[in-house]
């Protein structure tokens, strides 16, 4: 017998899972939301299963924190490249009862045996960072179960371990293999370095019982349509479902990955002691007023707040009124501000537990304005520099390559609170490395590889405990009234700030629904190329934008933009849902 099935079966989860399959219902899938309908609750989520785990946590009764907790663990498994229990990430809760909002911290740390050199032998080379990334030195403490548990404690509704059922179950009878996770598995070149990854992903050789990692042939992903299954990961969901996060970081989780990685490297870094230590932390949130509306993200260590308030605190003092949202000039605004906030970004954005991150300063409206006055609406600036803060640690920029592979979901319940939630694992499957039947994260690569550039020391290097600056940019926005009016968020490493501030401004400047705006061409920059979205109708302006002075290419985006809008018409409230046709998300309405 199945070792996790027979395990189940003496749980005292079986009796929830019975509760749990009478009362879930059938729901249709919204592959594409056009028109606004009256709901009492809504999921936007990167996977048709997570959505439905959602929308069936809602419809018996939990809480938008209940949902999302259902959904990352569905999420975990059904799209494991992105995100993970093994991984991090940051959550927005709005209360609507309470009228408050909080943002939450689970972003992964650096092991205490960790020295801020362990990555300048590898840095300024692609070969450094892939070796980097791949290597057990790249593995941070995940944060997702304390963060999971931290606010569900403060907003659960549900019982904590019927939260997992539908994972658990997912996990044990199998689910299909999407097109999207069947491309990446064939695609990518470290996976099969992973014996559980081969046994799990990979049509196996016949006549073999052992597959080494050493010396093995590469073999070909399991099919499109594929049922898998990963009782690994049921056995890792059950021990959290029923002992909560301390199981994870105080019992057999993590003594596991512990080994698993010493196992692979015997001077690997992690130790328990990391593990007892860590916390998910409540942070400041960060909003600012922009046009008729108030815009709220995440702190730091996420960069992705302060740069997108920045985005449009300098696109504020700018008409766009006069122009299509695929207009060059507005392309061009949006590009230049961008510019500005990436170059503060690398130069001041850290964790705040271990710099002084200017926020206020960066976000102050005069110091806002002088940046703006920088922008010409005619021609690109040639060099973009840092803005001065008073009194601040002068830091020296130094970049970091984060990667793309994230998810973003948004669930709103039928009281009206909203979770705004991004996570991730860093890279495509994180380090590759898998334990307890997940990938972990390799978000440490997330850290600058030089602790000094030129002998000044750089906000983002690494230090023990430290978490590193990321790009998740969750937003809620509230209409001038305070009351609710959207949330949205994307995966894409450093472009997610592009993604979520376009989205952004076609939501408040040019009114377009929430799928409208999710599907509109995208146009990136990260400081210095801008990369118009290829086989689209941006890709057109190539030569408008090289002449305003732009470095240009065109290139296919992987956004996954997910999100929500609440519409009033008198007394009725109408839910407006989206998800990116670029991924294989999901809008569920009830």
């Amino acid at each position: 017998m199945n070792k996790s099935i027979s395990k189940l079966s003496y749980s005292p989860l079986l009796c929830l899972l019975g509760l749990f399959l009478a009362l879930t219902r059938t729901h249709a899938y919204a592959d594409n939301i056009e028109q606004p309908e009256p709901k009492n609750f809504i999921v936007a989520a990167a996977h048709p299963l997570a959505a439905k785990a959602g929308i069936e946590i809602l419809s018996n009764g939990g809480s938008a924190t209940d949902a999302a907790i259902a959904i990352q663990a569905v999420l975990g498994l059904v799209e494991p490249q992105s995100s993970g229990i093994a991984g991090g990430g940051f959550i927005l809760h709005y209360d609507a009862l309470a009228d408050e909002l909080t943002s939450w911290d689970g972003r992964e740390t650096a092991p205490s045996a960790i020295t801020p050199e362990i990555f300048s032998n590898r840095a300024g080379t692609l070969e450094g960072f892939v070796k980097a990334m791949t290597s057990t030195d790249a593995v941070g403490v995940p944060g997702i179960p304390a963060l999971l548990e931290t606010v569900h404690k403060k907003y659960g509704r549900l019982n904590w371990a019927s939260l997992f059922l539908p994972a658990i179950k997912l996990a044990t009878d199998g689910f299909k293999i999407t097109p999207r996770l069947h491309y990446l598995l064939s695609a990518d070149p470290f996976i099969q370095n992973s014996p559980s990854a081969r046994s799990i992903y990979f049509i196996q050789p016949g006549n073999t019982d052992k597959i080494s990692s050493d010396n093995f042939t590469k073999l070909k992903a399991k099919p499109i349509g594929t049922l898998l299954k990963n009782p690994e990961y049921a056995e890792t969901l059950i021990k959290l479902a029923e002992n909560g996060a301390k199981s994870f970081y105080a019992g057999e989780n993590s003594k596991k990955i512990i080994s698993d990685l010493a196992d692979l490297n015997p001077k690997q870094k992690l130790r328990q002691k990391d593990f007892s230590n860590y916390q998910a932390k409540q942070r400041e949130n960060l909003c600012l007023p922009y046009r008729a509306y108030k815009v709220c993200s995440m702190g730091p260590p996420s960069s992705g707040g302060i740069a997108l308030l920045q985005i449009l605190g300098v696109i504020s003092h700018f008409d766009l009124s006069t122009h299509d949202i695929d207009d060059a000039r507005v392309i061009h605004l949006i590009t230049e501000s961008t510019r500005l906030a990436f170059a503060d970004r690398e130069k001041y954005i850290g964790d705040p537990d271990f710099i002084n991150v200017p926020v206020t300063s960066l976000l102050e409206a005069s110091y806002i304005k002088s940046r703006s006055e920088l922008i010409n609406p005619d021609k690109s600036l040639e060099n973009i520099t840092p803005g001065v803060i008073k009194n601040s640690s002068f830091l020296t920029p130094s970049f970091s390559p984060e990667q793309q592979s994230t998810t973003h979901f948004v669930v709103r319940d039928a009281e009206g609170n909203v979770v705004s939630m991004t996570s991730s694992v860093e890279a495509a499957f994180g380090s590759r490395i898998m334990s307890g039947g997940m990938f972990l994260n390799n978000q440490l690569t997330d850290f600058s590889f030089s602790p000094k550039k030129d002998g000044i020391a750089v906000a983002n290097s690494v230090a023990p405990g430290k978490r590193p600056r990321s790009s998740m940019t969750p937003v809620i926005i509230f209409n001038q009234d305070g009351s609710f009016f959207a949330a949205i968020g994307s995966p894409g490493g450093p472009k997610i700030i592009s993604y979520v501030a376009q989205t952004v401004i076609a939501l408040l400047d040019y009114d377009l629904s929430m799928q409208e705006a999710i599907n509109l061409p995208r146009h990136v920059t990260t400081g210095k190329t801008l990369e118009l979205e290829a086989d689209t109708r941006v890709s057109e302006l190539k030569p408008k934008m090289e002449a305003m002075g732009h470095r240009v290419i065109l290139k296919r985006q992987h956004s996954g933009l997910h999100g929500i809008r609440l519409l009033r018409d008198n007394s009725i409230e109408i839910l407006d849902g989206g998800a990116d046709p670029r991924r294989e998300g999901r809008v569920l309405l009830q």
